[in-house]
């Protein structure tokens, strides 16, 4: 019903200055309610670095069924090719820092790289552990009966070694694939040719494109654009709530590494990681990502 100007005088006479003033506060306070609180507003996935290089040697099947056992969102590991093409699990070209072999791992045979103690150096108590393969990784997360975590899977270029083969990116969409596991895999790159040969292979992969704090883009999402990337993923260092605020207006969640103090975790959820489904956080101590969540309220 339309109010005509002398019933709206005398409502507001009728009322006194008193009742506008609750009316007036009534609203403001319901809308102040309808405001989700920040709890309700974030959902931030736990990524493990390297399966949490902290905790057990990195790139490992310990590190994968520890990441597994905190209840890690996602497990970060890095990707490269033997010399007889299986692609394996390991960050570095060479084997020199997390083996204890010598050489680049793209010179390596399979049958020589899988006889190499991959955990001595981190712990004694894991003399033994294995560079494994991609498919063995597959296995173990397949199996774990958890169909809600996932890989995240870097394909390395380093111009430091040998460049892996041509169809590396086939190679790992197929064993991804092969595994029932495509839905649950990104395969991120710091080498944007990368990510651009994984969206010809297969569109409807996720792919996130990383980015050093050495290198820092003039425009995010332009950058993610170009990559033909889903993610973007930058050092931590780089984030700034203006660059979250733009990327979440495109669509694009944010996923920064590698954050392993408490209080570097918790700037980046002030300045709005977590604000849009598929942000998270790349980290080496899942454990401390996941303790700083619980007392946000933010996880089980």
């Amino acid at each position: 019903m339309k109010m005509t100007p002398r019933s709206q005088s005398r409502r507001r006479h009728l009322l006194g200055p008193s009742g506008i003033a609750l009316i007036a506060w009534a609203i403001t306070a319901s809308a102040i309610v309808a405001v989700p609180c920040l709890a309700q507003a974030l959902s931030v996935d736990v990524h493990a670095h390297r399966g949490g290089a902290a905790l057990a040697p990195e790139n490992t099947l310990a590190a994968v069924r520890n990441a597994l056992a905190l209840g890690a969102d996602v497990i970060e590991l890095d990707l490269h090719v033997s010399r007889d093409g299986a692609v394996v699990v390991i960050h570095d070209a060479t084997l020199d820092r997390t083996t204890n072999g010598r050489g680049f791992v793209r010179d390596t045979a399979l049958a020589d790289l899988q006889r190499l103690d991959a955990g001595s150096w981190f712990n004694a108590r894991f003399a033994g552990e294995r560079v494994p393969t991609l498919r063995e990784v597959l296995e173990v997360v397949r199996g774990h009966g958890n169909e809600r975590v996932r890989l995240n899977l870097e394909t390395k270029y380093d111009a430091r070694g040998p460049a892996p083969p041509a169809n590396f990116e086939e190679l790992v969409l197929e064993q991804v694939r092969a595994a029932g596991l495509s839905g649950r895999a990104i395969v991120q790159s710091f080498y944007y040719p990368s990510i651009v040969r994984v969206k010809t292979l297969d569109s409807s992969m996720t792919t996130a494109a990383l980015r050093s704090p050495l290198n820092p883009p003039l425009d995010p999402v332009a950058d993610v654009r170009a990559a033909r990337a889903d993610i973007y993923s930058p050092g931590f260092r780089l984030v700034t709530r203006e660059a979250v605020e733009a990327l979440h207006r495109a669509g694009i969640p944010v996923v920064p590494w590698t954050v392993n103090e408490p209080a570097d975790m918790e700037r980046l959820l002030t300045m709005g990681i977590g604000a849009l489904r598929g942000d998270g956080i790349i980290t080496d101590h899942p454990d401390r990502l996941i303790q700083v969540l619980r007392a946000r309220g933010l996880r089980r």
